[in-house]
């Protein structure tokens, strides 16, 4: 089973748990020419690597392990989040959702999706309770899992910010204003302090602390004015199914926006715009797979009334069980 979840990304995470990063990038391989490991940032290797040490498994299981373990764990802490906000949905319902849902699949193969999932949703519960000491640690984490970790946690902490300063009594004292804004440097602070300790490794292993956006050039991804993307991504292979994945997704986000789900619009919005500006190909997965759209999907599923509930969770039964197969066969437009 190790061996048939591993697919795409899974290799380069294999490849650095059990060697490490390359100092260069890939020269040998015309299918990965340029391409280097320097993209796929440290926190869950790190996790494999420590998880294989003690069980003394292979490195395969030491990835899926983790994931196996933080998937319902995050499935928990998404329905308490939706609960701090006052948002109420069956619990068993909600985690039914998210077990047929269908872009599920990076969650249980050997992907960072289960990492930055549950760092993601920690801070936002941490910031509920105004554990913010606890918030900063996850900030931190969150900056060490993905490229968006750094670009969530800064939306975070502006978000903070404006929340929690009411502008109609900003000259009421100065304690009132500065104390949200000390919180939020410390979010911002942590989450850089995060960032740098990956920058300055790659600083010293290959001369470029920030190879890991500049290796991007590999995969053909780097930033574009995003019309200008789009038209030339849709004319590419594959580039209409994932030009409706962006579509679908921006109409969801919108609808987010509209109704008012706050910081989860704004990171699902900002992560799609720097996602599509910098090409289509894997949108789906920043979309979709992120647990504040989820969230929001399964609350637009579970508002329904109980027949349609049945009749929608049925349908992502199947297409759930569409997208193991496409993800098995290695179809390029679910990566």
């Amino acid at each position: 089973m190790a061996r048939s979840t591993c697919q795409w990304d899974c290799y380069w995470y294999t490849d650095i748990v059990r060697n490490g990063y390359a100092t260069f990038p890939v020269l040998h391989d015309p299918r990965r020419l340029a391409q280097a490991d320097w993209a796929f940032f440290p926190l869950y290797p790190a996790l494999s690597h420590i998880v294989q040490g003690i069980f003394h498994i292979g490195i395969l299981w030491a990835e899926l392990v983790p994931n196996l373990i933080l998937w319902p764990v995050l499935i928990y802490l998404c329905h308490r989040e939706m609960a701090g906000r006052g948002i109420v949905v069956d619990r068993m319902a909600f985690a039914l959702f998210c077990v047929i849902y269908p872009f599920n699949v990076w969650y249980t193969a050997q992907y960072s999706e289960g990492v930055f999932g549950v760092l993601l949703v920690s801070v936002l519960l941490a910031m509920q309770r105004r554990a913010i000491p606890w918030a900063a640690f996850f900030c931190c984490l969150l900056s060490l899992s993905r490229p968006t970790g750094f670009v969530a946690s800064a939306l975070i902490a502006g978000w903070w910010t404006i929340r929690q300063v009411d502008l109609k009594t900003i000259s009421a004292t100065w304690k009132n204003l500065l104390a949200p804004v000390q919180e939020s440097a410390l979010l911002l602070s942590a989450a850089g302090a995060g960032l740098s300790i990956y920058v300055f490794y790659l600083l010293h292993l290959t001369g470029d602390g920030f190879a890991f956006s500049h290796v991007e050039v590999g995969w053909g991804r780097h930033f574009r004015f995003l019309p200008v993307g789009l038209v030339h991504d849709i004319r590419q292979k594959h580039g209409p199914e994932f030009f409706i994945y962006f579509i679908t997704a921006c109409y969801f986000s919108y609808k987010m926006a509209r109704m008012k789900w706050g910081i989860g619009a704004l990171i699902v919005s900002v992560t799609l715009f720097l996602a599509a500006s910098t090409g289509l190909q894997s949108i789906e997965r920043y979309a979709f797979s992120n647990p504040l759209m989820m969230e929001f999907l399964a609350f637009l599923v579970l508002s329904r009334s109980r027949r349609m509930q049945w009749g929608i969770l049925t349908a992502l039964f199947v297409l759930h069980i569409v997208m193991i197969e496409l993800w098995f066969h290695q179809k390029i437009i679910l990566i």
